[in-house]
């Protein structure tokens, strides 16, 4: 079983957590589940899912995969992340009922992150200066955007964009790098509009989510709950009544 042994959680123990962070990110609130392993300092470990569904089956299973190739047990682990989304209601939950349970089963502090925050902290090293506006589908013909420095600080809330009226992308977002799902689909309008679309960005995964977890863990920043960051309600269909 993962975590401390029974003599050391009846005894209050844990482990020394103080030299290197070693974290284990989960991410599935788009078109693929993943599990990443990165320690301080060291090139990170991924194992990924590329499928809409069957994510909640995998991610564990992914998780394990990717500990094991990173050659960490579970009682390394210092802290677990997820991605937050905004993305798929169904999605979220599954990366976030996981990085839960491996929080509890290993004692390692549990930590919440925003996909859309994790792409733009990616993508910084090409936006020469310049602001990023990263995106995601919402799954219902449009998408979500919020604006980044280009050291991924946010300088708007989130935003739903529709494909036909990019209007809200005027004035201060005006000249930024756009990224992820929308930067494709919305090109034609975002040229128009002053933006700079990039197709080169990957989609969202879990080594984005640890590395922005990892930076803000060194910098001793609050850490976000292991909660769904949801923009809109979840939207069930028509009733087959």
């Amino acid at each position: 079983m993962f975590g401390l042994n029974l003599k050391d959680r009846q005894a209050g123990r844990m482990p020394d957590r103080r030299d290197n962070f070693v974290i284990l990110a989960l991410e599935s609130s788009a078109d693929r589940a993943s599990a990443a392993v990165v320690r301080t300092g060291m090139p990170g470990i991924q194992h990924l899912h590329e499928a809409r569904h069957g994510h909640a089956a995998l991610i564990s299973e992914l998780a394990r995969a990717a500990l094991a190739e990173a050659g960490v047990v579970p009682d390394e682990i210092t802290h677990v992340a997820a991605g937050r989304g905004p993305g798929s209601f169904t999605g979220l939950r599954v990366a976030l009922a996981a990085a839960k349970g491996f929080s509890l089963a290993t004692g390692a502090s549990g930590t919440g992150v925003s996909c859309l925050a994790a792409a733009a902290h990616a993508a910084s090293p090409r936006a020469d200066g310049g602001h990023i506006i990263a995106t995601a589908d919402t799954r219902r013909g449009s998408f979500f955007a919020q604006l980044f420095t280009a050291a991924a600080d946010p300088l708007s809330g989130i935003i739903e964009i529709d494909p036909e009226d990019h209007t809200p992308l005027a004035g201060a977002w005006h000249g930024a790098m756009v990224i992820g799902a929308g930067a494709g689909p919305l090109a034609e309008a975002l040229d128009d509009a002053g933006l700079r679309p990039d197709l080169s960005a990957p989609p969202i995964d879990s080594l984005q989510v640890a590395r922005l977890a990892e930076t803000r863990i060194s910098k001793g920043l609050d850490q976000e709950p292991l909660l769904p960051l949801y923009v809109a309600p979840a939207f069930l269909g028509p009733s087959k009544s």
